[in-house]
């Protein structure tokens, strides 16, 4: 079964607003079809104190029932506190003692810099476990995003040297003048959702926020327009991966104001790659997802357009975290996202939250099999935000698991916010 990874510390940005669009008053989806998952919701871990939010993220260590959990606190966007790990040898029935993570916002220099591990995947062939790391300083209101692979030998405990993602000219990192120019400006990336292993065996990673060379405004945006894929190969001399940088793409600002952003990858069954991603809403373009196809394993894209439902038809989604998942058992490929009953204004509403087949073939939504995970209640607050989760199948009882944080529900304490745990049981069909 294929490993599937997660971003544990996924930013949280507030804020934006597009002039209203006509809304569609056809019923939606989740309201008429018949659910394809069963949904159990569970308190996970209670807000430690007001005004602080409690934040799980869980992935499989190895290619067995290895656990790892992540949890933090987070009293603002963006900076997750007190960074703690533990496992579970047993597949979460019983787990170790925490031991503390580095923090991953730090200031030196008085510079925030974002630096902390994003997808993992682990390789059962070298034993060896990849991670992608995000190094972001935030510079007179321009994030520099650098995307690093590392591998580690024993499971994540201990990781080898950082090798910058490249696919331009340009300086590497130099922790002596680490806001040099010449490294700084160039191979910008932001960390994609997942890792993949594709049919061939070559890992598949793909970025955000690249570089544009069609943008003649991209040195000075807070966010940059591209992406692309990096494919990863085993290099034995080494023993290490060689990662290769496909061709970019990019997406005009009149389309997403915040370009290209957090993608998720799939193989489809025919073999192409499917890549998914968050985008944010414009004055002209209401609040969608972006989709790509690669018939050469993520090294060419194809133009990038909007995700539809299967009958051709649009659909909202806010400016969002989302995730795509291979199932073992139904060998279904599915969409975990938020898709918005209302025209989203920049990252709102962040519910109701969904899962959906891809219908591979097309690269498209298939409408007749959405169906609601959560969504706001009564007593919830207008600000609820129901994102920035990790998803993964359980080895197991092939449920699907989520762990999310419910920000926001309480109207009058934004932060103090409690992590869930959902467990989704596919619905044989009659």
């Amino acid at each position: 079964m294929r490993q599937i990874s997660m971003i544990l510390f996924v930013p949280v940005v507030l804020g934006l607003a597009v002039n209203p669009v006509a809304a569609d008053t056809t019923k939606m989806p989740w309201e008429e079809n018949r659910p394809i998952v069963k949904v159990k919701r569970e308190l996970y871990r209670a807000s430690p104190a007001k005004g602080q939010s409690a934040w799980v993220g869980v992935r499989y260590v190895d290619g067995g029932l290895l656990r790892e959990e992540t949890h933090t606190e987070m009293a603002q966007s963006d900076t997750p506190t007190k960074p703690r790990y533990r496992r579970s040898n047993d597949n979460g029935r019983t787990w170790s003692e925490f031991k503390p993570k580095p923090e991953v916002v730090t200031h030196p220099g008085g510079v925030r810099v974002y630096w902390g591990d994003g997808a993992h995947y682990y390789d059962a062939r070298y034993k060896a476990t990849v991670g992608i790391w995000l190094r972001q300083p935030y510079i007179r209101g321009q994030h520099h995003n650098h995307c690093f692979a590392r591998t580690s030998f024993d499971l994540g405990d201990t990781w080898g040297p950082a090798q910058l993602l490249r696919y331009e000219e340009g300086d590497d990192y130099d922790p002596d003048d680490p806001f040099k120019p010449s490294y700084l400006m160039h191979n910008q990336a932001y960390t994609g959702s997942n890792t993949i292993r594709l049919s061939n065996g070559d890992l598949l990673h793909c970025v955000a926020h690249a570089n544009a060379k069609g943008d003649p405004m991209n040195d000075e945006r807070a966010w940059r327009m591209g992406s692309l894929c990096f494919i990863g190969k085993w290099d034995s001399a080494k023993k290490d991966y060689k990662w290769t940088a496909g061709k970019r793409v990019e997406i005009s600002p009149e389309k997403s104001c915040r370009g290209l952003m957090e993608p998720s990858v799939a193989e489809l069954n025919d073999g192409r790659v499917l890549v998914i991603w968050r985008c944010s809403s414009t004055n002209t373009t209401p609040g969608c997802k972006f989709v790509s196809t690669s018939s050469d394993g993520g090294r060419t894209l194809s133009e990038v357009k909007e995700l539809t439902y299967d009958d051709g038809s649009r659909f909202y989604s806010p400016s969002s975290f989302h995730q795509l998942l291979r199932h073992s058992r139904t060998k279904k490929l599915y969409w975990v996202a938020n898709i918005s009953a209302t025209i989203p204004h920049g990252n709102s509403p962040r519910y109701p939250l969904i899962i959906a087949e891809v219908d591979e073939p097309t690269a498209t939504i298939r409408r007749d099999t959405v169906t609601l995970i959560d969504t706001r209640g009564k007593d919830d607050s207008s600000k609820l935000q129901l994102s920035n989760f990790s998803v993964f199948e359980n080895r197991e009882t092939h449920d699907i698991e989520i762990f999310l944080t419910r920000l926001g529900a309480d109207p009058n304490d934004f932060w103090g916010s409690d992590a869930y745990k959902y467990t989704l049981t596919p619905v044989e069909k009659p």
